[in-house]
């Protein structure tokens, strides 16, 4: 959709589906040499999610191949244990990393998108994790909140966009770009 309203504009997407902000952190070093004029980060859902298990927890459970144990208890466990595969300090360590290779660039991240109560059902503490994540999106980036985010734009995963989703978050970012566009020429012309 931004391809197509801005076919002068070189847009550079990065999506890794299921990746943690560690993982978008280690593609930066590539996509720095860009330099962009705006940087937009969305993440979160897959570092705040709650688990069962650490990542590490998880790699040794697969090894030894006690998977069909551990998942009797996975569903009680996660409520419990409320693990999440990037902690609150590394999210936040991670995300100024990041916005250190962008340094004096714009930088915008889109909040984590509002929790369903039917997602809270299936994964509980998700809620409670996303505005906490959330937070620290908006203390260290130009935010854009996603709480008034309709359940008829987000597909039965509770999490990921549908066509709608997809349309309101590009008239967000459309915007975002037609007013920097439009500071940059101001500042050019004075």
């Amino acid at each position: 959709l931004l391809r197509n309203e801005f076919p002068e504009i070189l847009i550079v997407d990065v999506a890794i589906g299921g990746a943690k902000i560690t993982d978008l952190l280690i593609q930066c070093f590539y996509y720095k040499q860009f330099k962009p004029d705006l940087v937009f980060l969305q993440c979160g859902i897959v570092d705040c999610a709650p688990r069962s298990f650490s990542l590490m927890e998880k790699a040794l459970i697969d090894k030894f191949r006690l998977r069909k144990i551990t998942k009797i208890f996975e569903k009680k466990l996660r409520k419990y244990r409320n693990c999440t595969y990037t902690p609150k300090n590394g999210f936040l360590g991670s995300l100024l990393s990041i916005k250190k290779y962008f340094e004096n660039i714009p930088f915008f991240s889109l909040g984590i998108l509002q929790i369903a109560e039917e997602y809270e059902k299936l994964v509980p503490g998700i809620r409670k994790n996303a505005k906490e994540y959330n937070e620290i999106l908006k203390k260290n980036t130009e935010f854009i909140d996603n709480d008034d985010f309709p359940i008829e734009g987000i597909i039965s995963d509770f999490h990921h966009l549908n066509e709608i989703g997809h349309r309101l978050i590009f008239e967000k970012l459309k915007n975002i770009i037609i007013n920097h566009s439009e500071s940059k020429l101001l500042s050019v012309n004075e």
